[in-house]
This record gives structure tokens, sequence and C-alpha cells, in this order.
């Protein structure tokens, strides 16, 4: 009754009844602001101050001159300009774009084929992925020496083999060839890398529904066409996933070139990573060693976009 007279007084009086009004805070960021901040903000942190703020300070050190333990002179777009005229540098793009295809290609084509034939064929199944999943499992400096072992030019494995069998008469220079480097190095980082892609589609042959293949036969569909309507399709998903954290992983990676054979011979195996690092650390040129994977950023960051829209379509 009292809310009730309240009311006619205030309209009698020309005056609007109270009305709780929210603060602009609340209305702009949410009724649940104060908690949800609880979670946002640890966010925030990690993102500006473990992504936002090196990835700046990167972009800033490379429009500038900067030697270790030297000032910074601020220069623009100078270390671009010098970057873009370097034919070693030019030598890097295309040595780290072959890198990178090949290396993610193959890991693909070979991680796919064994995780069918694992999937399908092979038993017992988990003895044989226990011994396929070995080479990821194990560390990636242990697997790169045994490797540069293997590779050894006098003593090596590989050489003494085939010397035995006759296949060759002389010792192969596995690294020390400008011809078969680059091919050792791919052959090392397939063998590491295949494990991830092969369990990665294990899982998602597993989720796809045994229905569908059992429909298919009643239809008369062969291999093939099982193989590209029903089990393809069921693996896009993984398959970008898998191809978009491959291809950063491939592409940032320097320890097999760094310890097998530190760019050589003659710079023929050097990539992106290793060749920043080198100009940063080795030749002590910070700002520059810094603008050499900004310069390769973007061509990456177009992969990841096509690659996440794909993504999201599925979804």
């Amino acid at each position: 009754m009292a809310t009730t007279e309240t009311g006619s007084v205030d309209s009698v009086l020309g005056r609007e009844p109270l009305v709780h009004r929210r603060p602009r805070l609340a209305i702009l960021l949410g009724r649940d602001w104060q908690v949800s901040s609880l979670f946002v903000v640890p966010m925030l942190v990690v993102l500006v101050g473990f992504i936002a703020y090196p990835f700046l300070s990167a972009i800033w050190l490379s429009l500038n001159s900067k030697m270790i333990g030297g000032e910074a002179h601020f220069v623009g777009l100078a270390n671009y300009q010098k970057l873009l005229g370097d034919s070693a540098f030019r030598r890097v793009a295309t040595t780290s774009a072959i890198y990178t295809f090949f290396g993610v290609g193959l890991k693909f084509i070979v991680g796919l084929i064994a995780a069918l034939v694992l999937h399908e064929a092979l038993r017992p199944k988990n003895l044989w992925r226990m011994l396929l999943f070995l080479p990821w499992s194990i560390p990636v400096v242990i697997g790169a020496y045994t490797w540069r072992w293997l590779y050894d030019d006098m003593s090596g494995v590989l050489s003494q083999t085939l010397l035995q069998l006759g296949l060759t008469k002389d010792y192969v220079l596995w690294l020390a060839n400008k011809d078969l480097t680059l091919r050792s190095i791919l052959a090392v980082v397939v063998w590491q890398g295949t494990p991830f892609y092969m369990m990665n589609f294990l899982a998602g042959l597993a989720a796809i529904p045994g229905e569908l293949y059992e429909a298919a036969e009643v239809d008369g569909a062969g291999v093939l066409r099982k193989f590209l309507h029903i089990t393809l399709p069921g693996l896009v998903p993984v398959i970008i996933i898998v191809l978009m954290l491959s291809t950063i992983w491939t592409a940032n990676d320097m320890q097999y070139v760094y310890i097998l054979t530190r760019g050589g011979p003659q710079g023929v195996s050097e990539v992106f990573p290793y060749y920043a690092y080198k100009t940063a650390i080795e030749v002590k040129n910070l700002a520059l060693g810094a603008t050499v994977p900004l310069m390769f950023f973007p061509f990456l960051a177009i992969i990841m976009y096509f690659l996440t829209g794909r993504m999201l379509e599925e979804d």
C-alpha cells in the first residue's frame, strides 16, 4: 500500500518513481563482471606478459640498430631492407620453405599410412603402438646426436652398412654433401615427428562410427571409396589441427640443424630459426637477429589464418 501511495504521490508531484540503476561498468561488462574478471585477468596477464610484450619488443628492436652490449639507435626499416637485399637471406628463405613443406608433408603421408595400417591390420596393436611411438618420446637432443653418429662419414652405421653390402664403393657424406644434407635432416625430422601424426590419426579413426563402414559395405563400396567418403572426411578436423601445430613446430625448429650441420655445408641447410640465432648470438647483432623471424612471420600467419578459418567452418 505504501508503495502505491508513494507512486501516486510521485505521479501527482510530477516525479519519476525510484528505479534501481545498475552501474555503468556492470552494463558494459555484464552482470557477473566481478566474478568473471577473476578468470579473465590471469589470461590477460599471460597474453600481455608472454605474447604481446615480447612480440612488440621484437618489432621495436627490429627498427633499431643494436649490437650486444651496445646502445640502440633508431634506423626505421633499414634492417628489413638489408635482409631483402641479402642473397644469403633469400637462400635461407628458400631452404626454410622447402624444409617446412616437405617436413610437414612427409610426416602427414607417413603418419596417415601408419595409422591406417595399425588401426586395421597389425597385431598386437599395443606392442606396435609402443614401438612406433618411441621416436616421439625420445628427447630431441638425444635423437639428434644418435643420428649424427649414424650419419658419421667414416664410422657411421649407415656408411659402414652400405659398404659391407656392396651398395656403395666409398663412404657416403650424408651431412657434408650439398645434395644430401637437407634430405638427411628431413629424414630425421620425419622419423621424430611422424608418431605425433599417427597418434592423432588413430584417435580420429577410433571416433568414426563403425556403422558407416557397414552401411558402405552393404552398398558395395570398396576400400578406396570408403577411405575417400568416410575415413578422410571423418579425419578432417584432426588433420587441420595436426597440420597447423606441425607447421608451427617445423617452421620454428632448429635443433636438428644446429646439432647435425650448424647450417652447413656452406649454408645449404640454414633455416630461419638457426639464421636468426646465428645473427643475434654469434654475430652479436640483436636487432638484425630479431628482424629475421619477423620477416617470416607474415607467411606463417597466412597459413594459420586459412587453416583456422577452415577449422571454424567445420565447427
